[in-house]
């Protein structure tokens, strides 16, 4: 391999790369979409996410105690 090979394969190339996704990155970012900036109203409804459904008043169907449990599952108890 030459010099100017080995400059071509190892710099430019890698170069060319970084600045094509770079690119890409700017170009996406530029896009005319609306953005939420700090200190706006929020335009949408509030969503939360329940890990304890039962903590905020709404029943979840539980398996039974005693009995079978029907749905499948493991074996173990809380």
């Amino acid at each position: 391999m030459t010099v100017v090979e080995t400059l071509l394969v190892f710099v430019v190339a890698p170069v060319v790369l970084y600045l094509a996704i770079w690119i890409g990155i700017a170009v996406r970012n530029r896009s005319g979409r609306p953005r939420h900036e700090a200190g706006e109203p929020w335009p949408y409804e509030p969503l939360f996410w329940i890990a304890n459904p039962a903590g905020a008043g709404h029943h979840a169907p539980h398996a039974p105690v005693g009995g079978s449990d029907e749905r499948g599952g493991t074996g173990g108890r809380w």
